[in-house]
């Protein structure tokens, strides 16, 4: 009788298990169901999904498989695609003074062609106290609209400039006076020259300048001027800088001297020497820069040794009189606000010591005094740009019976250029000014100066200038004024050799009219360059 099946739980247990173990095997022979995630052959893939699944897989070898090469392991693993992972947030910039951070970000560039008085090319706004000319008395220089910026001749790791104005200057009042005006002819040779490192850290520079003139008739006139300066600049860090500077000059006080204040005297030689040195740091968008200077003037001796005053039976010196050594510490702190736009504050104290401590007529000239100015440097765009600020100075003597001098200050270089070959120019200057001149401490000399420049056809550069520049003497009814009109015109025949004519005509009034005269110069001559 045959035996009867039967099941029990074990039994299904084990066919249960035995089912599952061959189900993944079984299912790798299956066909894909249209959309599935897995594998797919191409013909069932979608347009879209194929060129979606190509772009997630890397190039070069192990592309779709799990090779050692490959970026992704799991090309056809969504879960584990890089590309659709979240990105690491980007670390937090740097708060900076350490000096290993990116440089801060520098303002736009105006255009080329613009050079400075020495001839070194505007590489972003004027400042005012960049003026190489602070300590010396000379005019107030203005930018030139230059077809050739020069370039230098390569020496090594240094760059040399050169450059010679030579020419000859007609003056129908060779020495300014108000009653019978001389006329007189010189010829001038104006030479300079700058070497400049190339280097990528840290800085050197070594400047020559010289002006020279030989007049026919007068040459007690005769120019005898020149400035030599040594600047160095040693970078600690990137956001970190020391700087030196020596510097000697001779310059000459009378009919075209830039004070006010000492125009009235004859024609006198000053050497001046300095020596001026500085830091400065950024913090981030704040930069901090400590300047502290010692600078000391020498005036020619003219006249007797001294006379005697009977009040106090002793001999009031009249050598060294003038001579003077002025001390000045300054501090300035900049916020740059965007790349194009930053704001300053800058403060100064200063103090001048005379050589002889009583003038001749029995003041003590010695001072004090303070300067506090706030500003603004801009670079809207490329056609306007420069410096401008606003403050008070104030000039005060240790002899009480001398007012002091104080008002307002005012120091701007603005430049607007509303087509490439055209410049316009805005200079002011205001400046607390002593004198020995007079029976006052002094004045604040205020400069104002408005020019424009335009090059025809490249080559040839036509410019006009208008400035004006008064002196108001503390506690004093003495007022010196001066105005200027000039045109130039220079002719470039190429990048080292050009041609140029310039005129001047100068008005000096005062209210003490014995010093009144007029002026007209014209200067011809050739510059050579290189």
């Amino acid at each position: 009788m045959p035996r009867r099946h039967t099941s029990s739980a074990a039994g299904v247990l084990a066919a249960t298990l035995l089912a599952a173990m061959l189900a993944p095997a079984a299912a790798q022979d299956a066909p894909a169901l249209r959309g599935s995630i897995g594998v797919q052959d191409a013909d069932d893939v979608p347009p879209a999904l194929e060129s979606l699944q190509r772009r997630r897989q890397p190039d070069g070898p192990g592309t779709g498989e799990a090779g050692a090469g490959s970026d992704n392991a799991f090309p056809n693993d969504l879960a584990r695609d890089p590309s659709l992972l979240p990105t690491a947030p980007e670390p937090p910039p740097p708060l900076g003074g350490i000096g290993d951070e990116s440089a801060a970000p520098i303002a736009r560039v105006p255009g080329p062609g613009i050079t400075d008085a020495f001839g070194e090319p505007l590489e972003g706004p004027p400042s005012v106290d960049d003026d190489d000319l602070e300590n010396v008395p000379l005019p107030p220089k203005g930018h030139e609209l230059d077809p050739y910026v020069p370039i230098g001749t390569r020496i090594g790791s240094f760059i040399l400039f050169t450059e010679a104005e030579i020419g000859t200057i007609l003056t129908d009042n060779v020495l300014g006076t108000r009653l019978d005006p001389q006329s007189d002819v010189a010829f001038e040779f104006a030479p300079n020259v700058r070497l400049e490192s190339n280097w990528a850290r840290h800085f050197f520079s070594a400047e020559f300048d010289a002006d020279r003139s030989w007049y026919k008739n007068f040459p007690v006139e005769d120019d005898k001027t020149y400035l030599a300066l040594l600047k160095g600049r040693l970078d600690v860090t990137r956001r970190t800088h020391l700087e030196l500077e020596l510097g000697k000059s001779q310059t000459q006080e009378g009919r075209n001297s830039i004070s006010l204040t000492d125009i009235a005297g004859v024609q006198t030689n000053v050497q001046e020497e300095h020596i001026t040195a500085g830091a400065d740091h950024t913090f981030n968008r704040l930069t901090l820069e400590v300047e502290g200077e010692v600078a000391r003037y020498d005036y020619s001796d003219v006249g007797a040794l001294g006379v005697l005053d009977p009040t106090i039976n002793r001999i009031i010196p009249q050598q060294d009189i003038r001579d003077y050594r002025e001390d000045e510490l300054s501090l300035r702190g900049t916020y740059e606000l965007q790349p194009d736009l930053a704001v300053f504050v800058d403060g100064e104290i200063s103090q001048e010591v005379y050589e002889q401590p009583i003038s001749i007529d029995g003041i003590t000239r010695d001072s004090k005094g303070f300067a506090v100015l706030s500003g603004m440097t801009f670079a809207f765009s490329d056609a306007l740009f420069g410096e401008m600020s606003l403050g008070w100075g104030e000039q005060t003597s240790i002899d009480e019976s001398l007012a002091p001098i104080e008002g307002v200050l005012l120091n701007a270089d603005i430049i607007w250029r509303p087509t490439p070959m055209t410049m316009v120019e805005f200079l002011a200057r205001s400046q607390v000014s002593t004198s020995t001149l007079v029976d006052s401490l002094g004045a604040i000399d205020r400069f104002y100066e408005l020019s424009i420049q335009h090059a025809f056809w490249r080559f040839l550069v036509v410019g006009g200038y208008v400035s004006y520049e008064i002196a108001d003497y503390a506690a004093s009814t003495l007022v010196d004024e001066r105005v200027k009109e000039g045109v130039t015109a220079e002719y470039f025949f190429n990048p080292n050799f050009s041609i140029y004519a310039r005129y001047e005509h100068t008005d000096f009034f005062s209210t003490n009219e014995a010093s009144d005269f007029n002026d007209n110069e014209v200067r011809i001559g050739m510059r050579i360059r290189k």
